[in-house]
């Protein structure tokens, strides 16, 4: 897999050679973030793909269980990505309003850390 540079914003950047372009495990954990960024309703044609576990984490506290339960629906939802072929060592917490989830993600052509943080 080969994606095009984006900036800070994630706005595509021009590519002016080959060199430009990211390929291999680190395209695809920029396609999970991707992806795990529509689950905050980030995507302007779906807003309400918004992830309804986050929703419900804004309005209260989350338990032990309800957290391995978050992270293994996220777990799966990043084993759906094209170009994934497993995503192992989930790690998942809650600390105060922010939520942070990591794991390795698996491809065909080596292994990626992926990091996801969200304020609630």
């Amino acid at each position: 897999m080969i994606l095009r540079p984006v900036d800070a914003s994630g706005d595509l950047l021009p590519v002016m050679s080959s060199s430009d372009l990211l390929p291999g495990p680190d395209a695809v954990a920029r396609l999970v973030q991707y992806r795990l960024s529509l689950l905050r309703g980030e995507w302007w044609e779906n807003p309400e793909n918004d992830f309804f576990l986050f929703e419900e984490m804004r309005e209260g506290r989350i338990t032990e269980a309800e957290a391995s339960a978050v992270a293994s629906q996220i777990t799966a939802y990043i084993r759906e990505t094209p170009g994934v072929r497993d995503a192992e060592n989930a790690r998942f917490t809650v600390s105060g309003r922010r939520f942070s989830y990591s794991c390795t993600v698996r491809t065909e052509e080596g292994t990626a850390e992926v990091s996801y943080e969200e304020d609630l």
